[in-house]
């Protein structure tokens, strides 16, 4: 399978933060908004630049689902900046995004969530019409499972910062790691009022608690497994066109409903 894409012109916008006053959240939309709309949370540490979200909302949007990517935190002006974010934080500005769209007309708003961006999607209180997960963090993860488990490569705390040694490495915030390994089992988080699919990497490390995010949501829902993927779904475009073909396919079901009625 080949990915093909048609040109959609993407616009840059920006959410006010009631909130945080003086804050804002910046996004790229592609794709008419007005219609329905996929809101893409990436990672953390991450940026809706990474390729997995660009080349996802490149697809969906020929599809006909409009994207917004979300960038959490950004260089521009008056954007967050990585260290000052906790989970509540992205949740709390990702519910803002919800709300600011269903006032600009988005007629239905999915949510599409990689790793720490799904966990987001489940702490937040927004009103969804469907959801995917794609390998979404947990908080039992950090507990069990968490880089400091490793003795070849241990995190290392330097004042305010965590940084962790394994592969290319990443630095983050003492208090937003502390935030997440307090948080236990975050399984019940899934039972949410609209449709979810998790698409877990099979040969990531959340496999098992993405089938716990299952187990506790509400059907419609829906695990996926895809065998040679890792965490980051960059293993192929054969894995990577699949992640896209199956989120477009259980979003699109949402869609359809919609527009019939």
């Amino acid at each position: 399978m080949k990915m093909q894409y048609a040109v959609l012109e993407e616009q840059v916008v920006y959410f006010d933060l009631p909130h945080t006053p003086g804050l804002r959240i910046k996004g790229i939309m592609r794709g008419d908004p007005t219609r329905s709309v996929a809101v893409m949370m990436h990672g953390r540490p991450g940026s809706g630049n990474e390729l997995l979200q660009y080349l996802g909302a490149r697809y969906l949007a020929e599809k006909g689902i409009a994207t917004l990517r979300l960038f959490m935190y950004d260089f521009e002006p008056n954007t967050r900046n990585l260290f000052d974010c906790t989970l509540q934080t992205n949740a709390d500005d990702f519910d803002a995004v919800i709300v600011a769209l269903r006032g600009r007309g988005a007629s239905k708003i999915f949510g599409v969530g990689h790793s720490y961006g799904g966990l987001t999607i489940l702490k937040s209180q927004a009103k969804l019409d469907a959801v995917v997960l794609w390998d979404p963090s947990h908080g039992s993860w950090w507990a069990d499972h968490g880089h400091a488990k490793d003795a070849m490569y241990p995190e290392i705390q330097a004042g305010e910062f965590i940084i962790g040694t394994a592969g290319y490495g990443w630095v983050n915030s003492a208090a937003a790691i502390a935030y997440d390994k307090q948080l236990g089992d975050t399984s019940g988080w899934s039972a949410k009022p609209y449709p979810i699919m998790v698409i877990s990497a099979g040969e990531g490390r959340l496999t098992d608690l993405g089938a716990q995010y299952i187990a506790a949501a509400h059907e419609p829902k829906r695990h996926v497994i895809i065998p040679d993927a890792h965490h980051s779904f960059d293993d192929s475009d054969a894995v990577m066109c699949q992640l896209f073909a199956e989120t477009h396919e259980w979003l699109r079901r949402y869609d359809e409903v919609a527009h019939k009625a």
